[in-house]
């Protein structure tokens, strides 16, 4: 819609300001955008409304802009792209009436009808925007809601049956059509695998441009310090880890905020107790499981627990990707196979929370306590 391409295009001062300088230590020092996921979401819904345009109009202008946007962005000439795209939407904007003719003549009629026509009410829905790797806990999730009283039709979730994308349906096509057609509060399951996935990371950049309501859960071992993106740092969220007290106060308010902005019946409190208790058992069970790791994984902390520092670098140059920790390099050749295990390791040991990053960058990283008690009493069953 027009008024949705107008506010993305005044945004370009915003979103210009998530350019950074990358490189160093012998490698040209560049000014870069293509890896912040604001400007990955912006650059999302900017083609998705470009796309709508040349799919009626065939527009040679609007084909140039797509075609910047899909290949203009490679981490080299990211300044350039952006000065050039820059200068397309505002032209784009100056002729904004030509691309959208049909609102252009409504707007016209409309001046001859009647002013306060009240537009059809979207349906409320519930989004769960969240990462596939964590499923287990989003299914205790879902089946919360379920017990506080949402419907199927009133909850969006990929990752569980009967609450995802139908059978034979465009995934991308099918997520813009529940945010354009539904008023969505949107829950953010928040965790290192959600903002390793660049499908959460355009989910959440389409609630920021659309305003949607959200609510924070942060699962287990996540801290609300890690918490970037497209949410307001300062809302209060829910940490499933959390003192137990303050678990059941804060799901006791998402009970009391979805029972009322679904019109559902109140729930007994002795029945929502069991509920709730029953949620909060299967989250502690979750995230004892969650403590089994891979074979990759348990060597990568062994020899993390042997370095004197605890710490674990990942460095990528040039030359390849390189895992590193206690004077050892466990990528030990550049094939893409070799690399992606390595990777997946250390994924897992930030998901269990035995390893924590340091700084802003996903380079350094350092053993945690429960990674430490964790070896500990591995080493102690061997024994």
């Amino acid at each position: 819609m027009k008024k949705d391409l107008l506010c993305l295009i005044n945004q370009i001062d915003h979103i210009k300001s998530f350019f950074h300088v990358i490189g160093g230590r012998g490698i040209p020092l560049n000014n870069v955008i293509y890896n912040q996921p604001e400007f990955s979401t912006w650059k999302q819904e900017l083609l998705l409304e470009l796309e709508e345009i040349y799919d009626r109009s065939h527009d040679k202008f609007i084909w140039s802009t797509l075609t910047l946007l899909k290949k203009g962005f490679n981490g080299w000439d990211d300044e350039q792209s952006y000065n050039e795209l820059n200068g397309k939407l505002l032209a784009i904007q100056k002729r904004i009436d030509k691309y959208y003719p049909s609102e252009t003549n409504c707007i016209q009629n409309d001046n001859n009808k009647e002013e306060n026509l009240e537009m059809p009410q979207k349906k409320t829905k519930v989004f769960i925007s969240h990462s596939s790797l964590d499923k287990g806990y989003v299914s205790c999730i879902v089946d919360l809601l379920e017990d506080i009283g949402l419907t199927q039709e009133q909850l969006f979730c990929s990752s569980v049956p009967g609450y995802g994308i139908p059978l034979d349906e465009d995934i991308y096509d099918y997520l813009k059509q529940q945010f354009q057609e539904y008023n969505l509060h949107v829950i953010f399951v928040l965790s290192d695998n959600y903002y390793q996935s660049v499908a959460c990371m355009n989910e959440m950049g389409a609630a920021w441009i659309l305003q949607n309501k959200y609510t924070v859960i942060l699962l287990p071992k996540f801290e609300f310090k890690e918490v970037k993106g497209a949410i307001n740092p300062r809302k209060i969220g829910l940490k499933l880890d959390d003192d137990l007290t303050e678990v059941k106060g804060k799901l006791g308010q998402l009970k009391d905020t979805l029972l009322k902005e679904f019109d559902l019946p109140s729930i007994m409190d002795v029945r929502w107790e069991q509920k709730r208790n029953k949620f909060i058992s299967a989250i502690s069970e979750l995230k004892e499981d969650n403590h089994i790791i891979s074979e990759d994984a348990l060597k990568l902390l062994f020899a993390a627990c042997e370095d004197d520092d605890g710490t674990i670098l990942k460095t990528t140059d040039l030359s390849g990707t390189y895992i590193e920790t206690n004077n050892k390099n466990f990528i030990v050749s550049q094939e893409r196979r070799e690399i992606v295990r390595w990777e997946s390791a250390l994924k897992e040991l930030i998901s269990a929370g035995f390893i924590e990053k340091q700084g802003t960058t996903d380079s350094v990283f350092t053993v945690s306590k429960s990674g430490y008690d964790y070896i500990e009493q591995k080493t102690e069953n061997n024994v």
